[in-house]
C-alpha cells in the first residue's frame, strides 16, 4: 500500500508545528488505538502477526514511563511507533496537541524530521560512525539535520559530551571506547537535537553487565534534572527507582500501568504478577 503522507499539523492545517514548545497542559505523546502487525513466512504459510493490539498511552510533560514485559510482547515495536520509525497499521498519535500520525496518514517528510528531533530516540545498538571522532558524531546531525554552522555544532557537542561524562574523549574514535561508553556517546548525540521527549530502546541491552551502571547512572541524572522520558527495559530495580509510572506489556496489550509501587509491590493482573515473581526470584 502507497502510504499517504498528508500533513496532519503545520502550516496546512493550521495545527500547531509538532516541533514547537509544548502547550500548557497537553501531554507530551498521546497514542490511541494503536495497532500494529508484520507479514510472517512465505507463500501458503504467509500470514499477519499482530504485535500491537490497540495501545492507548499516554506520556505526560516530566514523566518517566518504564515500559516491561516479556521478550516478544511488543516493547520495542511499541517504542518505535512513537516516533513513527514503525508505522502502525492504525490509531492515533498526537504530539504536543498536533496530530501526527491517524490511520496511516503521516507528517510531510520535513515535518517529520521535525517531529523527530522533538521525539528523540537512543537504540539498543550504538549506530556510531567508526571513521569519525566521538565529538564528530555528536556534531554531524546538528549541520547535516538541524543546519547549525560547524563551530556552534562542536560546541554544542562538546557540552553534551561533558554532561554524559565524556569531556576527555572528545578525539577518541568509537572503536577505542569501551560499550558503555559507546552507548554514553549516542544518548550525548540525541540530547545535542535537544528534544522535548527522549525515548530509550533497552539502552543496556548490548552492554557486558560490568558497564551497565555507567549508563544508568546518565539516565538517573536526565530523570533528576526533570527530562520526559520512555524507557523500556529489562532491568527492574532501575524502572522501580527512576520511572513515575510503569506499563507492564503482554501479548501487545498493557494489562496493567500505575506507580513502581503498586507493579512491583501489589501489581492486580495476575500476568504481572507472574512477571514480576519471575524477576524477584
Amino acid at each position: 500500500m502507497t502510504r499517504d503522507r498528508t500533513a496532519l499539523s503545520g502550516p496546512q492545517s493550521g495545527a500547531a508545528d509538532p516541533a514547537a514548545g509544548l502547550a500548557p497542559g497537553v501531554p507530551e505523546l498521546r497514542l490511541a488505538g494503536i495497532e500494529k502487525s508484520f507479514v510472517t513466512g512465505r507463500g501458503a504459510a504467509r500470514s499477519r502477526l499482530l504485535v500491537l493490539k490497540g495501545i492507548s498511552l499516554t506520556v505526560q510533560h516530566g514523566e518517566h514511563v518504564a515500559i516491561i514485559g516479556r521478550s516478544g510482547s511488543g516493547k520495542s515495536t511499541l517504542i518505535r511507533c512513537m516516533n513513527l520509525l514503525e508505522v502502525p497499521d492504525r490509531g492515533t498519535i498526537e504530539a504536543d496537541g498536533a496530530s501526527i500520525y491517524q490511520d496511516r496518514i503521516l507528517l510531510s517528510p520535513k515535518q517529520l524530521v521535525g517531529f523527530r528531533r522533538r521525539v528523540g530516540m537512543v537504540f539498543q545498538q550504538f549506530n556510531l560512525f567508526p571513521h569519525l571522532t566521538v565529538v564528530e558524531n555528536v556534531a554531524l546531525p546538528l549541520t547535516r539535520g538541524v543546519g547549525l554552522a560547524q563551530p556552534a555544532a562542536l560546541e554544542r557537542a562538546v557540552s553534551m559530551l561533558s554532561k554524559v561524562g565524556l569531556a576527555d574523549k572528545l578525539r577518541s574514535y568509537p572503536r577505542e571506547l569501551s560499550g558503555g561508553q559507546q552507548q554514553r556517546v549516542a544518548i550525548a548525540r540525541t540530547l545535542a537535537l535537544q528534544p522535548a521527549v527522549v525515548l530509550f530502546d533497552e539502552p543496556t541491552s548490548a552492554l557486558d553487565p560490568e558497564l551497565v551502571g555507567e549508563v544508568l547512572a546518565v539516565l538517573r541524572e536526565l530523570a533528576n534534572e526533570g527530562m520526559t522520558m520512555v524507557i523500556v527495559t529489562h532491568e527492574m530495580a532501575f524502572a522501580a527507582e527512576v520511572s513515575n509510572r510503569v506499563v507492564f506489556l503482554d501479548a501487545g496489550q498493557v494489562a496493567e500501568e500505575g506507580p513502581p509501587e503498586q507493579i512491583f509491590k501489589a501489581p492486580v493482573n495476575p500476568r504481572t504478577q507472574s512477571f514480576v515473581r519471575q524477576f524477584a526470584g
